[in-house]
């Protein structure tokens, strides 16, 4: 496994640990991103569901629509798709930060923003609610297909947020809802957002507790953005949830042991 060019080193090991997030503004080049740019706009043309074999494609409300236009596992239908939900550089970076042995993929999915008044924010949030996974550990990659700004709709973190751990979800796609809200109605004090602009090509990681959102996209242009989720050797499967399709074939309690969840990094 070719993972010389890998980023990452023990001063950001330690900075992920402590903030819950790192940024890589350069993670790939333009010229590098653009054929997962071109898959991205062809599921958007081919209207493809969100969730393969899933009920009315696994779409859900029109405003959840308004906060992004969400697709599935694009590795397994997508060719193209493939080199960047199973590459090398980018998984072993998820393992040095989660501190494993091995990171197996949970799912890829395609987050286009759309442009204009009708374009939603997206709550803050933590994602370790929404997935089927105990203990904590899990992370994401989020590649800018787009440049992206705060005009558009970046990602902000909150930082430290991780060190909460695993809070009671929030509503999606509910206006108002907000995990911040929550914990200041509680009368926690929070550290300021970070807005993590950068380039097309830049990618982040972030922890599965870390509170995050994204604003509406107030640009001409719908914003292209693709995540990869993480799952480290010492989370197990907690036998709810859909697991991405492959629920049915897993034990609860036991390892992410499946085709659709191959090792993507580490042995």
């Amino acid at each position: 496994m070719d993972t010389k060019n890998c980023p990452t080193s023990v001063e950001d090991i330690e900075f992920y640990k402590e903030n819950g997030f790192i940024q890589y503004p350069n993670f790939f080049s333009k010229e590098e991103i653009k054929d997962l740019g071109d898959a991205v706009d062809d599921a958007i043309t081919c209207n493809r569901d969100r969730i393969l074999g899933a009920e009315n494609g696994g779409r859900g409300s029109e405003d959840y629509e308004k906060v992004f236009n969400q697709m599935v596992n694009l590795w397994c239908d997508y060719p193209s798709v493939k080199s960047y939900s199973l590459n090398q550089r980018l998984a072993e970076s998820a393992r040095r930060l989660s501190e494993s042995q091995h990171v197996r993929i949970y799912h890829d999915h395609a987050m286009i923003k759309p442009a204009g008044e009708t374009s939603k924010e997206t709550n803050w949030h933590q994602d370790s609610p929404y997935w089927p996974m105990d203990p904590i550990g899990s992370l994401s990659a989020w590649v800018a297909v787009d440049d992206v700004t705060i005009s558009n709709g970046c990602l902000n973190f909150i930082p430290k947020s991780h060190k909460f751990g695993k809070l009671e979800p929030i509503a999606l796609g509910k206006e108002g809802e907000s995990i911040i809200k929550k914990m200041e109605d509680k009368e926690y004090e929070l550290p300021d957002s970070v807005s993590m602009e950068m380039p097309a090509g830049g990618v982040t990681f972030h922890h599965g507790c870390t509170f995050h959102h994204a604003g509406a996209n107030n640009s001409n242009r719908p914003r292209r953005a693709f995540a990869i989720i993480y799952i480290p050797d010492y989370v197990c499967f907690t036998g709810r949830g859909d697991a991405a399709g492959a629920a049915d074939e897993m034990t609860a309690g036991g390892p992410w042991d499946h085709p659709l969840h191959p090792i993507v990094a580490g042995t």
